[in-house]
């Protein structure tokens, strides 16, 4: 089934939102028939189920993979073939679907996955560089979570999102698995939100070149994460796999560069590694 204004939903998860987070549901209320919040375990959420907004509240964080997968499943029920899932703080543009709309219709037939392109605060730059007069979906290999067009039948037929990843790499392998069950992956030419890359950025000049400076829980999913993904698809896409390793020995030189939680961080790094290469990643 082709994607339509009248098929398609945003799907956002939210954990502790900043008060901004009204101001953005607001923008995405004015273009989706319907907006699916998934939250988990906020001790403050400040948004209520109302007209086009529907609110699941988890009693604990189970994590992006999981919420997402209920976002899924809700929009399902409710009818929607099409869903475009968002971080709590993207910020998206007031033509954010109507753009993906037209891009989209560029793609084919589905399955294909479709990505917002963004301005990436932290680094000041565009996620992905446009020829100028280029208007058409450009080719990528993987996508961020934030502002991606997915379908949503294919999507858990596939298995859905990762929940034993908890927080990082999800989008990583979800695009990598979905291309290798026939879905084409792509990223609108023209930029349609402001996202935020990476935690607390120590300065742009680093936060290029090496890590940012992620609490050590979220840097061991990091590295975990990265390293079961490369095991799942790294045959299957060995230039990624490389990326993804070289951007793992940046993570380690960013941390012995700075001494804020350096044996903490470390610890986590090196926890990381062993259950990524000694656990399975069922996958």
């Amino acid at each position: 089934m082709g994607v339509s204004v009248d098929n398609v939903c945003a799907i956002v998860v939210t954990h502790n939102p900043d008060d901004e987070l009204v101001t953005r549901i607001g923008r995405l209320s004015n273009q989706f028939p319907a907006i699916y919040i998934v939250d988990n375990a906020s001790s403050r959420l400040g948004l209520i189920a109302s007209g086009r907004v529907h609110v699941r509240r988890n009693d604990t964080n189970i994590g992006v993979g999981g919420a997402l997968n209920q976002g899924l499943s809700d929009a399902r029920a409710d009818g929607y073939a099409w869903a475009v899932t968002f971080d709590q703080d993207s910020e998206p543009s007031e033509m954010l679907l109507e753009t993906m709309l037209a891009q989209a219709s560029q793609l084919g037939t589905p399955p294909f996955l479709l990505g917002a392109n963004y301005w990436d605060v932290h680094r000041a730059r565009l996620a992905c560089k446009v020829k100028a007069g280029d208007d058409a979906p450009i080719p990528r290999t993987t996508l961020i979570t934030s502002g991606m067009l997915l379908p949503i039948q294919f999507a858990m037929d596939i298995g859905g999102f990762r929940e034993d990843y908890f927080i990082d790499s999800i989008d990583h392998e979800f695009c990598l698995r979905a291309a290798r069950h026939g879905a084409r992956v792509a990223m609108t030419s023209k930029p349609l939100m402001q996202h935020a890359i990476g935690g607390d950025v120590l300065s742009r000049h680093w936060a290029r070149a090496l890590a940012t400076a992620h609490p050590p829980l979220r840097k061991y999913y990091m590295v975990r994460n990265v390293i079961w993904t490369i095991r799942l698809h790294g045959a299957a896409y060995p230039l990624w796999a490389l990326r993804q390793g070289l951007r793992l020995v940046a993570e380690a030189l960013g941390m012995l560069a700075f001494r804020e939680q350096r044996k903490e961080r470390l610890a986590a790094f090196v926890k990381g590694v062993r259950d990524g290469l000694f656990r399975s990643s069922h996958g």
